[in-house]
């Protein structure tokens, strides 16, 4: 939002109330020398006088006051200008092959955790994450972009020799990765990266797209996540195929990569990371309207 406390400067062509008031004068100044000249007030006697008469003249009329009739000095109010509330000053936006130190130094006072310092450690920042969004969109899990480790612990199965299906005590795996997502401060992070948007449209163009075209990839890979089913896992039947186990309920096995591995996480911490989504969204959909 505009700073609205900042007194506004003038527009240009604006009169000041100094400006006004003497305009005003003037204007009474010349309006009192047109009637002299039009003869609506006296001038002075001007002409002969006329020859005695019979008759005692009426006597006339006594001039006025000169000094009456002279208009008062108009006394020239100072044109006070306020002072230019001076732009603030924005650093250049580096080249986008020269930009990890910009970013870091952008969100060094933003608390990441662990992960978060490991990603920004590596280098090309930027590019890598273009490339989540990339794979996001199409519904992929970027797991080689991510600083996250896979959880060491095996997918939890429960085996009763007629069926296999999924245990809930698998989602406990996730509690630690949905607690730091819950711990991202959205707003600050948007907030600081907002002016390195022009770069990241212009590492998305390497794709082959408009380099605008990443706004709305943001929005539609925040949306896939956020808009993953409520569905819960516990008790859900699997297939094995080879070396993997398959749902055997075609809805929940037809559902993009990254939303099963939403689900695998739990319904408690699905809830955080789909509400983290929808929240990152509205954040991202109101920087772009202050973005360059």
């Amino acid at each position: 939002m505009p700073d609205t406390s900042r007194t506004r400067r003038p527009q240009t062509g604006a009169l000041t109330m100094a400006q006004l008031a003497l305009i005003v004068a003037l204007i009474g100044v010349i309006a009192v020398a047109a009637l002299f000249l039009t003869g609506v007030l006296p001038h002075g006697e001007t002409g002969t006088v006329p020859p005695p008469t019979t008759e005692v003249p009426e006597a006339e009329p006594e001039l006025a006051d000169p000094i009456e009739n002279t208009p008062a000095p108009v006394t020239e109010m100072p044109v006070i200008e306020e002072a230019p509330v001076p732009a603030p000053v924005q650093d250049p936006l580096p080249k986008l092959d020269e930009s990890d130190d910009d970013i870091r130094d952008a969100v060094a006072d933003i608390p990441l955790g662990n992960a978060g310092q490991q990603y920004l450690m590596s280098s090309n920042v930027i590019e890598r994450g273009t490339s989540m969004v990339y794979l996001l969109v199409q519904g992929e899990v970027p797991y080689k972009l991510l600083p996250i480790a896979r959880p060491k612990e095996a997918f939890s199965i429960t085996d009763d020799g007629t069926q296999v299906v999924v245990s809930a005590e698998g989602f406990a795996r996730y509690d630690a990765l949905a607690q730091w997502l819950m711990s991202l401060d959205v707003d600050a992070l948007a907030a600081a990266l907002a002016r390195f948007t022009p770069l990241f449209r212009e590492a998305w163009s390497y794709y082959g797209e408009e380099a605008e075209a990443f706004d709305f990839a943001v929005i539609s890979a925040l949306d896939m996540i956020a808009g993953t089913p409520d569905v819960d896992l516990t008790g859900a039947r699997l297939v094995r195929k080879e070396a993997v186990w398959l749902y055997e309920d075609p809805d929940i096995e037809g559902l993009p990569a990254i939303q099963k591995q939403v689900l695998r996480m739990g319904p408690d911490n699905a809830a955080i990371v789909k509400d983290k989504a929808s929240l990152a969204r509205t954040v991202w959909v109101a920087t772009l309207s202050e973005a360059p």
